[in-house]
Order: structure tokens, then C-alpha cells, then sequence
């Protein structure tokens, strides 16, 4: 049986002489029974795809084979690459927002004293899947920068009863002036050193021109990989800043909890326990951003498609080459009862092998190349571009779901690319294709 495959599979085995009509029919017989024999095992379409690209007989063919191999693989690459940076970025960004600012905030409709965002906050934490709750408010301020006296750089100053986790600081130390801490690039930019008094200068009060100053004492800096956090923000603590401002109360209750993307399951309740506050939670507050970058991906995904699609033409070509080189195999199969469908599938999946081979291929490269650009930490940025990119740098992150999508349009790609040369090469004359291959 395996004998009989291989001189149906390679013409160059096979020498066309007249035969009866009764050998004929025999020959027809015997390989119609053969097909049902490998309908149990391999079929034989397949194994016919195989065998034909294996044995290639000339250079021409080769080329254009390997050709196709790698224009698939390198264009699967590129897009794995740039899929997995895309969701890099978006994690990042995310990370950041959900270490950054709280998970979710409360807001007062109302002026809310400072006692009572206390008395809130204490039931808040009593929730389940509530890690942390504290009061707090922001202003916007200057901070005076040494190198530039006459312009000093604008601020956000969060105001929390409690400090954050990320300050590794379990409360506020009892210094004079009142402590501060810094992100780290401001810090940098201003050379604020710890146990350094900087001065801050908040907005002046309806009706007064004057400009009011806070005194601070450098405790500690901050770093979250987010250019508006490290480059703007400031950390005060709130009782101290009302004790110096009495008119200043509590925005809202900032609050973290144990999962930040089951965000929608405490909110609900929190919700009802608490209507005269107004709830939003850190991807409203960030909601165009993140549609933005999804947008964003689906534009590139699909562009970078379309580099994919050119690259399975290259496939369309090798079987082109292939059908012209196995001619007389293919006059061979039909001549022995061998239907044109049978043809057509046997190079539809030589289309599909050596197109998958590529796919797998470039996703094995591009899932790499992934690991090893973000363990070198290959996209970073300077600290211009980091205010624009809003990250210092950028890791790549392929995904599962990603690598699916990439997978089923390549497949996709290089069956629809292998369709018309398949289809061409069925048609062709049995008798025609032994007599003049």
C-alpha cells in the first residue's frame, strides 16, 4: 500500500504507457479501495500534501516554498510583537493607575468636614473586599524649583488621612514642617533630598490676592512608572492641611480593594449603603483612555493583517509552482479514479501546511522576542516623551487571546490564498497533464 501511495505521489516514479481498458479499471478499483483503507488512518489527501511538498524536484519550486515560509513567519511576527506591546501598554498604564490613585472614590456632594470622612471611612473598611479606605482631597499648587526661582513648576497635592501603601509608610511622622513625600521625579527635578524644606504654593482664596505657602519637610519619594504621578504629584497629610486651612475639608473617601477588576461586585453595595455619596471607580475616571489604546490595537491588528494577507500570497504562488511541478502526479491520481476534488484538497493542505508551519513559526519567534524585549527593558523613555507615553517604559505581554486571533486569521488568510490555485489545478486534463508534464 505504501509502495502503490508513492508512485501515485511522485511522478517521477511513474512512467505513462497505454493501458487496457480492463487494466484501467483494475488500477481505478485498487485505488478507490485504497482510499477507504486510509480513511481509518491518515487520510490520504494529507498524506499525498505531504509527500508533495517533501519531494521537490527543482529549484524553482524551493524557492518560491521557502519564500512563502518565511514571509508568513516573519509577518506573523510582527504582528505578535506589536499586539503584545499593545497590551504591555495598556497593562502598564493600568498597573499604574491602580497602584497611583485609589480604586475607587466616594465624592461628597456636599462639604464634608473631615471628622465625618473619618466616621465613613471606618464603615467602609468594614465592608468585605475593602483593603483600605481614607479621607481625602486635592489641590493644585506650586513648587518652587531651586534651579529656576522665578518658575516654579505646577503640582497636584493629594491630601490622605492615611498614606498610601506604596509610600511604605503605615502613618505620617510627626515632623515640622508638615511631612511631604514626592514623586520620585520630581524630586529629582526640583533636588528635594530627604529631611530638605521645600516651599508649595497654593491658589489664593476668593476676594484676597494673597498667595497662601505651605512649608514642607521632604519624608520620602514615590515611584509608580507614570510620568503625571512621579513628575506632578505630591503626598500631605490631611489634618495637618486643615489645621493650617480650616476652610479646607474632605473631598471624599479614596478607597482600595482586594481585586481591582471585580470592581463592579462591592461597588454595588457600597452604592446602597451610602447614597449621598457619589461613586466612580478607577476605569470611569480613565474610561477614554482605554478605549482609546483598544482602538488603537484594533488599528494596528488590522493594518498588520493586511502585511499577513500579502505574505499568504507568497503561498498562492508556491502552489502555483507546486501544481505546474506535480503535474503528472496529479494527472496519475485522476487517471486511477481519483476525482478533482481530491486534487484540490491535496493542494489546498499543501497550502495549509506550509502556511501553518510559517504561523507557527512566526508565534513561536514574536512570543520570544516578546519575553526577551521586556526582560531587557528595550522600550523606555526619556523623560520628555515618558510625559507623553505616560509610562517610563513599556513591557511586552503577549496574550493567549491575542495569539488565538492571530492564529484564525492566518489560517484564514492562507486557506482563501490557496483556494484559487487548487482549483486551477483541478481542472486540469488527466490526459492532457500525462502526455505533455
Amino acid at each position: 500500500m505504501g509502495l502503490l501511495t508513492a508512485s501515485v505521489a511522485s511522478a517521477d516514479l511513474l512512467t505513462f504507457s497505454p493501458l487496457s481498458e480492463f487494466r484501467l479499471r483494475l488500477c481505478r478499483l485498487c485505488f478507490q479501495n485504497l482510499c477507504l483503507v486510509y480513511t481509518i488512518g491518515m487520510p490520504l489527501a494529507l498524506d499525498l500534501a505531504i509527500r508533495f511538498l517533501r519531494r521537490r524536484t527543482g529549484r524553482l519550486l524551493r524557492g518560491t516554498a521557502m519564500a512563502a515560509f518565511a514571509a508568513v513567519a516573519l509577518a506573523v511576527m510582527a504582528l505578535v510583537i506589536t499586539l503584545a506591546l499593545m497590551r504591555g501598554y495598556t497593562d502598564a498604564i493600568a498597573a499604574a493607575l491602580q497602584r497611583g490613585n485609589a480604586h475607587m472614590v466616594g465624592f461628597a456632594g456636599y462639604r464634608m468636614s473631615v471628622g465625618e470622612a473619618n466616621a465613613i471611612a471606618a464603615e467602609i473598611r468594614t465592608m468585605d473586599g475593602v483593603r483600605r479606605a481614607t479621607p481625602v482631597t486635592y489641590l493644585s499648587g506650586l513648587i518652587d524649583d531651586p534651579a529656576e526661582p522665578a518658575s516654579p513648576l505646577p503640582i497636584t497635592i493629594k491630601a490622605v488621612h492615611d498614606p498610601p501603601l506604596y509610600t511604605e509608610l503605615e502613618d505620617w511622622p510627626d515632623t515640622q514642617p508638615m511631612p511631604v513625600i514626592l514623586g520620585a521625579k520630581l524630586a529629582e527635578q526640583v533636588n528635594a533630598q530627604n529631611g530638605a524644606i521645600t516651599t508649595v504654593r497654593l491658589p489664593p482664596s476668593s476676594g484676597t490676592w494673597i498667595v497662601p505657602s505651605l512649608q514642607l519637610r521632604v519624608t520620602g519619594t514615590f515611584s509608580l512608572a507614570f510620568a503625571e504621578f512621579d513628575q506632578q504629584w505630591i503626598l500631605v497629610p490631611l489634618d495637618r492641611v486643615q489645621k493650617i486651612m480650616p476652610d479646607i475639608g474632605a473631598a471624599g473617601i479614596e478607597i482600595e480593594v482586594d481585586d481591582p477588576m471585580a470592581i463592579d461586585e462591592i461597588r454595588e453595595p457600597m452604592e446602597a449603603a451610602f447614597p449621598k455619596l457619589l461613586f466612580t471607580d478607577w476605569r470611569e475616571m480613565n474610561r477614554s483612555l482605554f478605549a482609546a489604546l483598544r482602538w488603537q490595537t484594533i488599528s494596528l491588528f488590522v493594518v498588520l493583517s493586511l502585511v499577513v494577507a500579502v505574505a499568504s500570497f507568497q503561498v498562492s504562488s508556491a502552489l502555483v509552482v507546486l501544481a505546474i511541478d506535480k503535474r503528472r502526479a496529479a494527472g496519475t491520481i485522476q487517471a486511477l479514479g481519483g476525482t478533482p476534488a481530491l486534487v484540490r484538497r491535496v493542494l489546498l493542505l499543501s497550502g495549509l501546511l506550509l502556511g501553518c508551519v510559517g504561523l507557527g513559526l512566526g508565534i513561536a519567534i514574536g512570543c520570544a522576542a516578546s519575553w526577551i524585549l521586556s526582560a531587557f527593558r528595550v522600550v523606555r523613555f526619556p523623560e520628555g516623551l515618558a510625559r507623553v507615553y505616560m509610562v517610563d517604559s513599556i513591557p511586552f505581554h503577549p496574550a493567549w487571546t491575542d495569539i488565538f486571533a492571530v492564529s484564525v486569521v492566518g489560517l484564514v488568510l492562507v486557506w482563501a490564498a490557496s483556494l484559487w490555485p487548487a482549483w486551477r489545478a483541478s481542472r486540469e486534463d488527466p490526459v492532457s497533464a500525462l502526455r505533455t508534464a
